[in-house]
């Protein structure tokens, strides 16, 4: 312990006893100091911040008079903003619904409703509004001119004309079916006049059921019938065309046709290869011709089944009922099923006109819609996308002809599938390989007595028929803006 010297003991006594006096005169002398220098501190970074937001604030100021490069006509968030965006967005809409009109008024020519019916219906039919309906008469005019009108669908791509009434449900042909030997401009072991394109007569026959009403059609069903129709004709017309230089069957770009369809006939429940399950393999065969015929036969009606009814993806369990395909078997080739009969159905009078809408479009993506999903698709607002199917033989040389004469239609044809031999097997069925058997005999080979270069192809894909413009779905209320001229269905 430190020794305190007895000098200094007195001293501390006294600063004991007056400490707090000489505490009282040390604290201000210390804390004044202290004082001013954390006041000097604060003031110094108040300062600071202020020029902080000064400076923010005259950025903004600098910003609001600014413009940017390309977008001066819509200037910067402000008051007047909002009304820019406004202006900018009806004169969007006025430019969507030009395009639209035009779109419209380029198909006027292929939406002529057939002399055949007559000018009081043409005028009945071109008044009607959404809501109205036709008299009785001019659906039983409709129900009896329709089946000629289908008739004169083989004569517009060259082709004989063999629909027929039949109590038996239509099916597909092409490979499925065998029939007796029959040479192209042959009808019932007959010679007729040569016709370039040898169409299928039991897919004739199916086309042509599905026009066959025993009962008066709803309005509804006449104006998405003749939308068909118009949808074959364009088929047809594309397909005359691919064959405008043919001299006849055995130099056209497509000489024999095994299935024509469009609408609910030409839906898939997997379009596109989607859903998997599109590609099979086949076992070497070491049979010959016997077994690759069966074969093929199997395999063909196997992917069939497959792609019409979407077996494989676990999403698809059939399509929906249609009325208008309800008794001639018309579900994508397949023979009808028990549960898909027609008393099913009940009584197609009784039955809603929203059901005729089951699968006859598709949306962007192929796939088909009920019509339910019709109701609410953007994608069939501007046009109806109408699925189509188109399986025959062509010349390998001029497919690219075909695929070209279609992607520039007036009318756009967009082509999903090009598939080539689907079938994986001979057509025993079809003209080709009838004529391929009977050269085969003793006595009749000639090489050119047959197209050698033949292949069979399938395409699938949709065509684009415009609806009529409407104002109101694109949000143009303006009463006063110039109204685009509608021409008149003739």
């Amino acid at each position: 312990m430190v020794e305190i010297p007895d000098t200094i003991k007195p001293h501390l006594k006294l600063l004991g006893k007056y400490h707090f006096w000489l505490l009282a005169l040390l604290m201000p002398l210390v804390l004044v100091p202290l004082a001013f220098t954390a006041d000097a501190t604060l003031i110094s970074q108040i300062e600071k911040r202020q020029t902080e937001v000064s400076g923010k604030l005259q950025a903004i100021e600098q910003l609001a008079r600014s413009e940017a490069a390309g977008y001066e006509q819509l200037g910067h968030p402000q008051n007047e903003w909002a009304e820019q965006l406004d202006r900018t967005t009806k004169r969007l809409r006025r430019q969507i619904y030009e395009q639209w009109t035009a779109f419209w008024q380029q198909q006027q020519n292929l939406r002529v409703w057939p002399r055949e019916l007559r000018s009081d219906f043409i005028q009945a039919v071109s008044r009607l509004k959404p809501g109205d309906t036709l008299s009785v008469r001019f659906l039983e005019r409709y129900q009896n001119t329709v089946r000629q009108l289908v008739r004169k669908l083989p004569a517009r791509l060259d082709a004989a004309e063999q629909m027929e009434e039949s109590n038996e449900p239509g099916r597909r042909g092409g490979g499925q079916r065998f029939s007796a030997v029959q040479e192209p401009g042959m009808v019932d072991g007959e010679l007729t006049d040569q016709h370039t394109v040898t169409w299928d007569p039991a897919d004739q026959s199916e086309l042509y059921a599905s026009f066959n009403w025993q009962k008066p059609p709803s309005t509804t069903q006449i104006l998405l019938a003749q939308e068909e129709l118009w949808v074959y004709e364009i088929l047809c017309d594309a397909i005359a065309a691919a064959n405008a230089e043919a001299t006849g069957p055995h130099n056209a770009t497509i000489a024999d046709i095994s299935q024509l369809a469009v609408g609910y006939r030409a839906a898939q429940g997997s379009p596109s290869g989607r859903g998997g399950g599109r590609v099979q393999r086949l076992e070497s065969a070491t049979g010959g011709m016997g077994m690759e015929m069966g074969m093929g036969m199997e395999m063909g009606m196997g992917m069939e089944m497959g792609m019409g009814m979407g077996m494989g993806d676990g999403e698809n369990t059939g399509p929906p009922p249609n009325p208008r395909f309800s008794s001639s078997g018309q579900s994508m080739g397949m023979m009808p099923s028990d549960d898909f009969a027609a008393d099913d159905l009940g009584d197609s009078d009784g039955m809603e006109d929203d059901t005729l809408r089951n699968w006859i479009y598709v949306d962007a993506t192929g796939r088909p819609l009920t019509a339910e999903e019709l109701a609410g698709s953007p994608d069939t607002k501007l046009a109806h996308l109408v699925p189509f199917a188109l399986r025959g033989k062509v010349d390998q040389r001029k497919l690219d002809l075909l695929l070209r004469t279609l992607a520039t239609w007036p009318v756009p044809i967009d082509v999903r599938q090009v598939r080539i031999n689907p079938e994986n097997g001979l057509d025993s069925g079809g003209p080709r390989n009838r004529r391929m058997m009977r050269d085969a005999l003793p006595g009749n080979q000639n090489s050119d007595s047959f197209r050698r270069y033949d292949i069979t192809v399938e395409l699938r894909g949709m065509i684009a028929l415009a609806n009529r413009p409407d104002e109101d779905f694109l949000g143009l209320s303006d009463q006063t803006a110039e109204a685009v001229d509608l021409p008149a269905e003739e």
